[in-house]
Parts: C-alpha cells; sequence; structure tokens
C-alpha cells in the first residue's frame, strides 16, 4: 500500500511540476506574429513533458517516456532505447499535426 502511495505521489509531483513548467513555457512562447511556430513549440513540449510509458519491461508501472528513455540509456545502452522511443515519435508525429490543424485554423 505504501508503495501505490509513492507512485501516485512521485506522479502528482511530476504533473504538477510539469504544469509550472509549461505555464512559464507557454508564456515564453507567446508570439503574436508567429502562430504557426507558437503551435509548433507548444505542442511538442506538450508531448514530450506527457507521454507515459512502461517503466520497465515486465511490470505496469508507467513513468514519463522521456525519462524512460534516458534511464534505459544509461543503464542499459542506446540498444535499448527504442522501447520507448517509438511511443514517444508517436507522440510527437501527432502533436506536429495538432499544431498544423491550429495554425490552419486560425489563419481563417
Amino acid at each position: 500500500m505504501a508503495a501505490e502511495f509513492n507512485y501516485y505521489g512521485v506522479w502528482l509531483v511530476y504533473l504538477l511540476a510539469s504544469l509550472m513548467f509549461l505555464s512559464a513555457y507557454w508564456r515564453l512562447t507567446s508570439f503574436s506574429r508567429w502562430s504557426a511556430l507558437k503551435h509548433f513549440l507548444r505542442c511538442l513540449m506538450i508531448a514530450l513533458i506527457f507521454t507515459p510509458w512502461f517503466a520497465n519491461s515486465d511490470g505496469d508501472t508507467l513513468a514519463p517516456a522521456l525519462m524512460v528513455i534516458t534511464l534505459d540509456a544509461i543503464t542499459m545502452g542506446f540498444g535499448e532505447v527504442s522501447r520507448a522511443l517509438t511511443p514517444l515519435l508517436l507522440s510527437l508525429f501527432v502533436a506536429v499535426l495538432f499544431a498544423l490543424i491550429l495554425s490552419v485554423r486560425d489563419k481563417r
């Protein structure tokens, strides 16, 4: 029970810190002239921060995919990075498509 509480507690701290970082990043990327660049940068950062993946290959605990990639590269080598890199790249692709839709909508 304590391990489950710690797991959710760490996720809560991560989400709160991510939201604080994202709010600062949102203000930093508030370009008025280049709306396409603004949407592109914001969507990419949201995808990088909030994409989860399994922390280990046989477990059911989730962790941020960027952290899983980093720790896999450090501990197991760069050959194991593809385990979490695939869903992160898919998430980034969806973010680019969403940014494209937002920028087209803003031009109308």
